[in-house]
This record gives C-alpha cells, sequence and structure tokens, in this order.
C-alpha cells in the first residue's frame, strides 16, 4: 500500500486497516523505517547476512556481545548490576538501548511515533511504516502448535521446535523506552527476518497474517515530519538529554529550510506566472 498525502495516512491509522477492532490496545504494534527496501530484520541479523561463516557463528557472537556487555557495563554505570536470575531478554532490551546489536527489533505502541522513523532520516528514499496486529499470528501459530501460547517471552530464545517471532515488553523501562512508548520483537531464529516468520503462518492471503506496510515517498517526508513536530512528535520529545537536543537542532534546520525552499519556489511560479 502505498498512500499520496497526510490525508491518505491520517485515515488509514484511525480507520481503514481491516480487522483492527481497537487500535489503542497494545496488541497492535508499529515501526517505522526511513528506507523502504529494508525488511524487518535486527540489528544482529544484519550485522552477520551475507557470510556465511559469521552466519555460522551467529550465537557465539551474540553471547560474545552479551558477555562484553555485562562485564563492562557497571564502568559506566555503578547503579545497574546483573545477577544470575536475571533472563537474557531483559539483558537484550538493555543492549539495544545502548546501541549494540541485538536480536531485537524496535516497535511502538504508537502509530504516529512510528511514522516519525520512517520519515526522519535517509530523505533521499521512500519510508515505511509497518502495522502488527500480533493477535493473527498468535491464533494461527496456536492452530498449528497447540503448545505456542504457553511459551513465555524468556522461553522464545531457547525453545527450538519452530521459529517463532513475538512481541515482548520492558519491565523496567527506561527514560527513551517511555516516551518512545516502545515495545521490542524477539525470535529463537536471529537468522531469518521478523517479517518473513510472520508472513510465513499464511503464505496464501498476507492480509490474514495481521502485519500490513504503507509505503511513504520520499517526497512526504519533511512535510510529515513538520506535521508530526506540529503534534509534539519530534526528536525534542522522543530522545531525552543533549542526544535530543542534537537531533532537534538537526531537524529544525533541515524543517527551516524546507519551508524556505518551498517559499522561495512558490514565489518565483508566481513572478513568472506574471
Amino acid at each position: 500500500m502505498r498512500i499520496t498525502s497526510w490525508n491518505e495516512i491520517i485515515e488509514i491509522i484511525e480507520k481503514s486497516i481491516p480487522n483492527f477492532p481497537d487500535i489503542t490496545t497494545n496488541y497492535i504494534q508499529f515501526r517505522g523505517q526511513a528506507n523502504n527496501e529494508w525488511k524487518l530484520e535486527p540489528s544482529l541479523t544484519r550485522l552477520v547476512k551475507g557470510s556465511e561463516l559469521s552466519e555460522s557463528k551467529i550465537i557465539y557472537y551474540e553471547q560474545q556481545a552479551q558477555r562484553e556487555f555485562i562485564s563492562q557495563f557497571h564502568i559506566n554505570d555503578s547503579k545497574l548490576s546483573y545477577n544470575e536470575s536475571i533472563n537474557s531478554t531483559a539483558i537484550y532490551i538493555d543492549m539495544q538501548h545502548f546501541s549494540c546489536p541485538t536480536r531485537l527489533l524496535d516497535w511502538s505502541e504508537s502509530a504516529y511515533i512510528a511514522l516519525y522513523f520512517a520519515v526522519n532520516e535517509h530523505l533521499d528514499k521512500d519510508g515505511a511504516l509497518f502495522m502488527w496486529d500480533g493477535r493473527f499470528y498468535e491464533k494461527k501459530m496456536n492452530e498449528l502448535y497447540g503448545d505456542f501460547l504457553n511459551i513465555g517471552g524468556g522461553q522464545i530464545i531457547s525453545h527450538k521446535d519452530y521459529d517463532i517471532v513475538s512481541i515482548i515488553f520492558a519491565m523496567k523501562k527506561n527514560e527513551r523506552l517511555v516516551k518512545q512508548q516502545g515495545a521490542f520483537s524477539i525470535s529463537n531464529n536471529p537468522l531469518k527476518s521478523h517479517c518473513e516468520m510472520i508472513s510465513e503462518i499464511n503464505k496464501d492471503d498476507p492480509l490474514k497474517t495481521g502485519l500490513y506496510k504503507i509505503e511513504i515517498p520520499k517526497e512526504l517526508k519533511l512535510e510529515f515530519l513538520a506535521r508530526l513536530r506540529n503534534m509534539n512528535i519530534s526528536a525534542a520529545s522522543l530522545f531525552p538529554g543533549l542526544d535530543g537536543l542534537g537531533r532537534s537542532i538537526k531537524e529544525t534546520l533541515q524543517l527551516r529550510k524546507w519551508s524556505e525552499d518551498k517559499q522561495h519556489l512558490a514565489r518565483n511560479s508566481k513572478s513568472t506566472k506574471q
């Protein structure tokens, strides 16, 4: 599905997505990607893809990254420590926050926050907004494998019988996660894209997987960014601290340039007609 205007995507989000009885529930997650060509692949997957040797060692790489993170994290934050009882998913969430490659993929409970991430970067590329109603996936997986609903978040990684992808939520949230209304998808097969696993449950009818993709033309990105800013969805509101300040200044300059260029073109067009 490819949209051509702001009004069109608003209508899709608010009214037109089929089988979404309540768009405010946390069954429905949203993800924005600044490049329409990207798959739903976690950073760890992208890191090793394309090399048979690296792909064969992905679990080793993941374990090595986790060990390094746990062993050094206290140097930068003495308040946080890990004990033997903590499960891997909680550690992965912290690693994801600090840009370590993990098998997690970021989502948001807010369609508009996800839309921001579809348009805030790679302005020369079309963006994409993904919407996933996990109830379709859960229902089909439980039909195929009767024990699916009994597999909890901490058990997903070690599950061996079949591929699983599922949404998880942080038990202890940081400030950025709260601001971005964040959630994560996680899989027991880090070599497979999450969209591939979701689509496999119903290849004959993609609409029944609950996963939808909306393509956003690159020409609309800055307009959408400006409109989202008016809704208080911006770098300043989504990224706390100095990181948010730096991103916000860049964003402001981009939008100022875009607005001034538009006005300049409009004046030139008017004078030409006269």
